[in-house]
């Protein structure tokens, strides 16, 4: 484009001082008022170069529009790449998420309070180390909303009362099969001490201020 513009400008200048030459030509001739060959012949040059104009800005819009027509499959490439990121940002947050704290949402205003049911609770060990049930012991407020998950791939109970004295009635979930979750609401302040009937060495608690 520099240069179009530098030739546009070198033949208007080569016009101006064709007519210059020309008007000074017919002065120097008073009684004929004919152009002198001299500024004939600039005339006839300017103007063979200005119908070269039309023709050089054809041939530059032409090169300008099939460019554009490049530029579109540029920018869908950019495009499809811009697409990717959201995915690939998406996995990276799912992996970097951590696992579900014991507190997960509010219902109602009210705390609701996660107990896992861990692997291989089925078998007696986690007994030991007080791990048949995530987290053992338990303090939430009155009102409060607490879900058993049930991790395992053998189906649990969480039962109220203990292997010895066995249930006493408050509160049985029946048999928690592998994926399913059981929960109740406690309202009253206590401790609740509960078991699995299928598994009895599988103990904890729920204390409620």
């Amino acid at each position: 484009m520099k240069n179009i513009a530098d030739r546009f400008g070198m033949i208007i200048a080569i016009a101006v001082t064709a007519t210059a030459i020309a008007f000074v030509s017919t002065i120097s001739d008073p009684e004929n008022r004919n152009l002198q060959p001299q500024g004939q012949d600039i005339i006839e040059r300017t103007t063979s170069e200005l119908t070269k104009i039309p023709k050089t800005a054809t041939d530059t819009l032409s090169d300008t529009a099939n460019n554009l027509k490049e530029i579109p499959s540029d920018v869908a490439d950019v495009i499809d790449d811009a697409q990717s990121i959201p995915e690939k940002s998406v996995d990276k947050f799912i992996d970097a998420i951590p696992d579900v704290p014991d507190v997960v949402k509010q219902s109602e205003g009210k705390l609701l309070t996660v107990i896992s049911i861990p692997k291989d609770t089925a078998a007696p060990g986690c007994e030991e180390n007080n791990s048949c049930y995530l987290p053992e012991t338990t303090s939430v407020k009155k009102g409060s909303e607490i879900i058993w998950e049930n991790k395992d791939i053998a189906a649990h109970t969480v039962t109220i009362g203990t292997a010895v004295s066995g249930p006493n009635g408050l509160f049985d979930s029946g048999l928690i099969y592998p994926g399913n979750t059981y929960s109740i609401k406690l309202d009253l302040a206590n401790e609740y001490v509960y078991f699995c009937q299928v598994h009895p060495w599988m103990t904890g608690s729920i204390v409620v201020k």
